[in-house]
């Protein structure tokens, strides 16, 4: 009965899950590979506010994190986990001003991502920028693959 409620909710909101849902059943997620051992992205179309998901598959792991742009314009990346919540494999969603934790409900201000680590907060990723170019050595991705229950912890 709950399934037909939601699937009516849908059909008349005119939602779809992954829009519904944000980066839950893997519709928003923009698959990378690294080059020369560096995953390179362009955040230049990222404006305030405004987060992407991203999914690295290597040496048959899966890593998903996002980059967020906060409101005074500065990237942030941090891995789609966290160290409380990461065996639920939900990760965040970008709403009303946040990322909130999908399995929680907790929400974190832009500007604590990458900055707090422990906790509930998304596992901060190191990176560098220059212009709207993020930079993050596939290692370190690669490091953060314990997070994701699909891969060995």
């Amino acid at each position: 009965m709950r399934l037909l409620a939601t699937i009516f909710l849908f059909a008349v909101l005119g939602a779809t899950p992954a829009l519904a849902f944000g980066n839950l059943f893997g519709g928003s997620f923009e698959n990378v590979s690294p080059a020369n051992g560096v995953v390179t992205l362009d955040a230049s179309g990222l404006e305030k506010g405004q987060s992407q998901h991203y999914r690295l598959k290597e040496n048959g792991k899966t890593i998903r994190f996002f980059v967020v742009r906060d409101n005074q314009g500065t990237l942030r990346v941090a891995l789609d986990a966290c160290d409380v919540c990461w065996r639920e494999d939900k990760g965040y969603i970008n709403k009303d001003g946040g990322m909130v934790c999908v399995n929680c409900g907790q929400k974190f201000a832009y500007n604590r991502i990458g900055q707090v680590h422990g906790g509930c907060n998304p596992h901060p990723v190191a990176f560098t920028v220059a212009e709207n170019t993020v930079t993050i050595q596939a290692q370190v991705l690669l490091d953060g693959a314990g997070y994701f229950p699909g891969n060995a912890r």
